[in-house]
């Protein structure tokens, strides 16, 4: 069975991706890029905590 990580872009709420071993970071360790925005994704499992956490305000937001 594989396990699959789902992510969410903090900005614009999206679900698709890129991942690449350049954007690895402490805050982005899977490396996880929205195509749309170009923001670091949010594992889905940790948004609720992020969100608790109050750091609702987007990290890395470029356009």
């Amino acid at each position: 069975m594989t396990a699959h990580t789902h992510f969410r872009c903090p900005c614009c709420h999206g679900s698709q991706y890129r991942t690449s071993n350049f954007d690895v970071t402490e805050k982005n360790p899977h490396g996880a890029k929205c195509i749309f925005c170009k923001s670091s994704m949010v594992a889905f499992e940790n948004l609720h905590a992020w969100i608790q956490s109050g750091s609702a305000v987007p990290l890395d937001f470029r356009k």
